[in-house]
């Protein structure tokens, strides 16, 4: 089964012209998460955004109110994945050529949201968010759905020797994920690197539902590469129903 098609939680990436920078401002970002929200068909009691610092910190949101406001809606501090079986709360992984990654467990009724950037991916972030399931909410990897979503390509996604080099010691499929393009560079799968890595620690091949989208040459999202300095954010969110 896919994670899309679940009735028990409802998903999805923006996509242009949905930006989801606090710098356009409190009007813009009020009426885009608005917007999604309906788009999504669903009314949130509350929405959790991250203050993503590419961290392997999982935040748990038990239905108490924490973090800061934020735009009248919540935000948690130095956290890149926030764990939740509370219903009717939406959580928010905001992407520029990152990976969003959702776990969502139908046996439990919890979910992850992940934001795995390269240095998080390479501390096994998503794999210490299903962890993080597992402790609280009794998840078993077999049952769990993933949806890996749109983020800067296999052929898109150059980097040094040495991140490379972290992928090797991070990773015993790295050969398996990583390109080379020339004598200072590679180029990494993300996508394939976080789908193998929960795969090593349980979730089933079939589980995976991977984006086939490359936000550097999809002109539909935002991408940090591409656009920089002046850069959109694409955003994931998620919610149990």
């Amino acid at each position: 089964m896919l994670l899309r098609d679940s009735k028990g939680i409802r998903f999805a990436v923006s996509k242009k012209p949905y930006d989801f920078r606090a710098a356009l401002g409190e009007d813009h970002f009020k009426k885009d998460t608005a917007r999604f929200l309906h788009d999504l068909g669903v009314e949130a009691m509350d929405v959790y955004y991250m203050n993503q610092t590419h961290s392997d910190h999982v935040a748990l949101i038990d239905g108490a109110r924490r973090g800061d406001d934020y735009f009248g809606y919540r935000i948690v501090a130095d956290t890149d994945a926030m764990i939740t079986n509370q219903k009717h709360l939406a959580l928010v992984t905001r992407i520029s050529d990152c990976t969003p990654v959702l776990l969502y467990d139908p046996a439990k009724a919890a979910m992850a949201s992940i934001h795995a950037g390269w240095r998080s991916t390479v501390q096994k972030l998503p794999a210490k968010a299903l962890s993080a399931m597992m402790e609280h909410y009794g998840t078993d990897p077999k049952d769990v759905l993933v949806f890996i979503g749109p983020c800067i390509g296999p052929e898109s996604f150059q980097v040094g020797k040495e991140v490379s080099a972290l992928w090797r010691a991070a990773f015993a499929f790295a050969s398996d994920v990583i390109s080379p393009d020339d004598a200072t560079h590679d180029f990494i799968d993300m996508k394939q690197t976080n789908a193998r890595m929960l795969r090593e620690v349980g979730v089933l091949a079939e589980n995976i539902d991977i984006d086939p989208a490359d936000t550097l040459t999809d002109s539909r999202y935002h991408s940090f590469r591409r656009d920089a300095p002046d850069f959109g954010s694409n955003a994931l969110f998620s919610i149990l129903l």
